[in-house]
């Protein structure tokens, strides 16, 4: 035998009797560190496995929920999402509470929804941009039901120029306004809306049609102002009928001149009657009317 393999030899009954040792010392917790990762592993994709299947569960159960509310039946809308929310998994049953207030809304109760929509904005569980958005469909609602002080209350702190739901919360404000009187306020936030080109479409296109009719807007005529006029109801008392031809009282049908009081005109403001007679002209008429009208060419042979 050559000194070479000798060596070998040795070196690898060395080593054997290294590696004997460490699997003697340690060999209990290499197993046991082995099992665990496998462990590990496995609760790991079955934890996965059931998320997905309770989300898919809770998805499945919320868009039948939504179905019914569809198909006209509410009420049973929102029993099933009321139970979502208590049972739901993960982002679905927030998205049942507020969907509790939407069906409430579409009901006829008002209240009931502000108040859906307000546990959902109070409570700091919730994702914030979820909060927000149940402050927002609050004040939306309280547009009709509420004041103009209750819509500031859930959406002023949603105005700032960072918040990215600022355009509804002006929205509410301002219609909130205009229906309060202000309407310097409302104009002014519609303004705002319309002139910044960051509002969404439907949000700016409301704001210039608000802006029209609060430019339109005057106090309402009284009803002693309004009277029929040749059988037509809700003529202004001053309106001149727009078919008037003729002097009035003449029985020529030859067209009034220019600056002709209406037939239905004071006598003070009556043009002159006009005479009769050879080569003769109207009468001077010794009547205020004078100063705005011209004397009517008489009939009768040259």
């Amino acid at each position: 035998m050559s000194d070479d393999s000798f060596f070998r030899e040795v070196s690898d009954e060395l080593r054997q009797d290294k590696v004997k040792a460490v699997w003697t010392k340690f060999g209990a917790w290499i197993f046991a560190a082995v099992v665990l990762a496998v462990a590990t592993t496995a609760g790991v994709v079955g934890w996965d496995r059931y998320r997905i299947a309770q989300a898919n569960e809770s998805g499945d159960n919320y868009l039948a929920a939504l179905d019914l509310a569809r198909e006209g039946k509410r009420d049973e809308a929102v029993a099933a999402l009321q139970t979502i929310a208590v049972d739901g998994y993960g982002a679905y049953p927030d998205l049942a509470r507020m969907s509790i207030g939407g069906v409430l809304h579409e009901q006829d109760k008002p209240d009931e929804a502000v108040a859906a929509f307000d546990a959902v904005a109070k409570d700091s569980d919730v994702p914030q941009p979820i909060r927000d958005m149940a402050a927002v469909r609050a004040a939306y609602i309280l547009v009709d039901s509420g004041t103009l002080d209750d819509v500031r209350s859930r959406v002023e702190r949603l105005t700032g120029d960072s918040e990215p739901l600022r355009f509804p919360a002006r929205e509410a404000i301002a219609l909130a306004a205009w229906k309060a009187g202000d309407r310097e306020t409302a104009r002014q936030l519609f303004q705002e809306l319309l002139d910044d080109a960051g509002a969404p479409n439907g949000i700016s296109g409301r704001a210039r049609m608000m802006l029209e009719v609060i430019a339109a807007g005057t106090p309402a005529e009284s009803a002693d102002s309004v009277a029929p006029v040749d059988g037509v109801a809700g003529v202004p008392l001053t309106t001149p009928p727009a078919t008037a031809t003729g002097v009035p009282g003449s029985d020529t049908g030859q067209p009034a001149a220019a600056g002709t009081p209406p037939a239905d005109a004071p006598e003070s403001a009556s043009a002159p009657a006009p005479a009769t007679g050879t080569n003769s002209q109207a009468a001077p008429s010794s009547t205020p009317s004078q100063a705005v009208s011209e004397p009517v060419p008489a009939t009768g042979a040259n």
